[in-house]
């Protein structure tokens, strides 16, 4: 009986021990490539160097488009966005007049967070600071 009741308790225990090692192989890490950056993004952005505190948000869809949201969740810029390594590099017009072009460089943080610059037009740099939480 104890034989029995040990080769059922060990039997239970390598098949724990098997089903945590699957899942821990099928979970890769996802920080810096593109599934970490797909979905929807908010916080602030800022002027040259100065601390990020206008509202700001980015929808990054699996498409390969870019979108910048108002604060109603409705976008007001379209464009796509490429990555470079950990980096997601993207450029978008406005939907409105006078169809400003903008161009954002981000990383994620190892606090999760997406963090880079922004620009005008194609620079990506020139404009300021980017601090955004995914949703």
């Amino acid at each position: 009986m104890k034989s029995l009741c040990f080769t059922i308790l060990l039997f239970l225990g390598f098949s724990l021990v098997a089903c945590n090692k699957d899942k821990d192989s099928t979970i890769p890490s996802t920080n810096g490539s593109p599934a970490s950056f797909i979905g929807k993004w908010t916080g602030k952005y800022g002027f040259s160097n100065d601390v990020p505190d206008h509202f700001f948000s980015l929808n990054i869809k699996t498409d390969g488009e870019i979108q910048e949201l108002n604060s109603s969740g409705v976008a007001k810029g379209k464009g796509t966005w490429v990555m470079q390594g950990n980096t997601l590099k993207g450029n978008y017009k406005m939907l409105f007049i006078p169809f400003n072009e903008y161009s954002v460089i981000v990383t994620i943080n190892s606090s999760g967070q997406m963090e880079g610059t922004w620009g005008y037009d194609k620079d990506g740099t020139d404009g300021g600071k980017l601090l955004l939480a995914k949703q």
